[in-house]
Formats: structure tokens, C-alpha cells, sequence
């Protein structure tokens, strides 16, 4: 909304300084005396984005044997999302999955952090992870709960491109990474025997 407001030049009281510094950005003359001003300003937006980089915490890596596991574990199965009676689809998923429930971390505003352009990081623990059920579509429809979640620090600030380097943190968000993807995998293999039982 606060994009779009400033590209079609509203101004509110909220939006106006920005729709201002947009409005010069886009003239092609500098020979007003803001144009080093808006420069300096963008300058500053852009130390202000660089200081929210991000490193999160990854899962703990998975042994041999499990990405073994993974690798040789097929199910003959769909997956629906609940967006639909079961009726509606001509060939019913073998199961729909239903988000249990959410995990978004932990809410922070970095004051020190943006005040210092992200010399001072704020680093927080934080939860990550999945947690949903697969209900079969035929009888007796006994909901199968994946449980995927685990906490480690985030960090945001400069520091968080040397973290980044660390065996167990990535930079930006970390079910981006293979080694989430991988983990969240194998908590749905050790529920290998309750979905064969539907997924034949």
C-alpha cells in the first residue's frame, strides 16, 4: 500500500515525504539545489536495506542413514489443499493437508540496529518450522500430524553476513535452504507406515 501510494503521488501525511523524494528522484535535470539532498537520501535507504540482511538458524543436519531413508522412500499419493469440498474433484486427493499450526518466528523492531544502519545487531531466538496434518480422503480419515519445528538465533544487522559463514546459519531465510526441505522430509518418512496404509 505504501509503494503504491507513493507511485501514484498521494499525499497523506505518512506518504508525503516519500512521494516528495520520488517525485525529484524521477527529475531528469539536477539543477535544483535537492538533487545531492535526494541522493543522500536514497544513500540512506539503501545502508537501511543493507542493515536488514538477515541470518537465520538451519535445522540440525541429517545423518547418512536418514537422507538414505529419504531417498528411498516413494509414496503413490496426492496431496490437496483444503480449498474445496472433496466432491468437487473428480479423482479425491489421497490427502488434504491442513495446517495445524503457524510458525512465524518471533516479532522484533531492531531500534538500536537502524538507528546505528545495522552496526549493532539485534539477534533473537526464534522458532522455525511446519507443523500441518494430512487427513486421508476415505475412511476412517484419522489425521496424520507432521510436527517439523526447532528454535535457534536470528540476527539482523551487518553481522549477519560473517554468521552467514557459521556450519549451522544461512543468510535470508532458512526454509529457503535444501537442509530444511531435507528435514522437513524426514519427519514426514517417520510417518512412513501411516501413510502407506492410504497410499498404495
Amino acid at each position: 500500500m505504501l509503494a503504491r501510494a507513493v507511485m501514484l503521488g498521494r499525499s497523506t501525511m505518512p506518504v508525503e515525504p516519500l512521494a516528495v523524494l520520488w517525485r525529484h528522484v524521477r527529475l531528469a535535470a539536477p539543477t535544483m539545489g535537492r538533487a545531492p539532498a535526494c541522493r543522500a537520501a536514497l544513500a540512506g535507504l539503501a545502508l537501511l536495506t543493507v542493515a536488514g540482511c538477515s541470518s537465520e538458524t538451519l535445522p540440525p543436519a541429517l545423518s547418512g542413514d536418514q537422507l538414505k531413508a529419504i531417498a528411498e522412500t516413494h509414496f503413490k499419493a496426492t496431496v490437496g489443499v483444503k480449498v474445496a469440498p472433496l466432491e468437487a474433484f473428480r479423482t479425491p486427493p489421497t490427502f488434504v493437508a491442513q495446517v495445524d499450526r503457524r510458525i512465524y518466528g518471533t516479532a522484533t523492531i531492531p531500534i538500536f540496529t537502524m538507528i546505528t544502519l545495522g552496526i549493532v545487531p539485534t539477534i533473537v531466538e526464534e522458532e522455525h518450522g511446519l507443523e500441518f496434518s494430512l487427513v486421508p480422503s476415505l475412511p476412517p480419515k484419522k489425521p496424520i500430524a507432521i510436527r517439523f519445528s526447532y528454535k535457534g538465533p536470528s540476527t539482523l544487522g551487518w553481522s549477519a553476513f560473517y554468521r552467514a559463514f557459521l556450519p549451522n546459519e544461512t543468510l535470508g531465510p532458512a526454509d529457503w535452504r535444501a537442509r530444511f526441505v531435507q528435514s522437513l522430509a524426514w519427519h514426514v518418512v517417520q510417518h512412513k507406515g501411516e501413510i502407506s496404509t492410504y497410499a498404495k
